[in-house]
């Protein structure tokens, strides 16, 4: 199993992610995918070689800089990281979000997912004013499917993913809803695969860290 995180400018989100042992010891790779967006300008809060000394201590990092990237490229590139290293599973979260592993309930999951056909299943996620929801975080190879650039408005969507006949990959976690129903937003009993709990958390970022992120992406739907 890998990890696919996009990421700028956040390493206490990333130590965060790094430091639950049951995560570390239990995925092979961590592909972190560095930089800013095209056309973003505003500087680090952080030195850049915090990054650099993060991959000396732990060896599962594998960082990709591109900087200056289209948001398109940067999230593609972890599906092109994790066909490449054929990965069987791979769970992707961006640096304001971190995991908890429960190894033997997910080995479980991961055995029952062997049997399934879908590529995408849900993973419950505590969001910030919300208990709990079920996220499409969960994903299952072989990674031959990718993020497309929509012709209309020249955005990409955080909820399309495309084969290349163009079979749609994130509608098909709602299969697991079939036979696992999900349950009220505010529940805490969401439908998710067992073993895998996720959170929302952006309580490392400064608050002008936080405004800069809003108005750049407010300003440029085509990053």
């Amino acid at each position: 199993m890998a990890i696919g995180i996009n990421y700028w400018d956040d390493p206490k989100g990333l130590i965060k992610i790094l430091t639950n042992d049951t995560v570390y010891d239990y995925v092979e790779k961590i592909y972190v995918i560095d930089g800013r967006y095209e056309g973003r300008l505003d500087e680090p809060e952080s030195h850049m070689d915090y990054l650099t000394d993060l991959s000396q201590i732990y060896s599962k990092l594998h960082i990709v800089n591109m900087d200056g990237s289209k948001q398109i490229a940067k999230r593609n590139k972890y599906w092109e990281l994790a066909q490449v290293d054929q990965m069987d599973y791979m769970i992707v979260c961006d640096s304001d979000e971190y995991m908890d592993f429960d190894v033997p309930k997910l080995i479980g999951s991961l055995r029952t997912l062997d049997a399934r056909p879908e590529k995408c299943y849900p993973v419950k996620q505590h969001m910030e004013g919300i208990n709990v929801m079920s996220r499409p975080r969960l994903f299952k190879g072989p990674f031959t499917f990718r993020h497309l650039q929509s012709n209309k408005d020249n955005t990409i969507s955080h909820g399309s993913l495309y084969e290349k006949n163009g079979t749609e990959i994130i509608n098909q976690m709602y299969a697991w809803f079939k036979d696992h129903p999900k349950r009220q937003i505010n529940s805490e009993d969401q439908s998710g695969i067992d073993g895998i709990k996720m959170w929302h958390d952006k309580t490392f970022r400064s608050r002008d860290r936080v405004i800069a992120d809003r108005v750049y992406y407010d300003e440029t739907p085509s990053r």
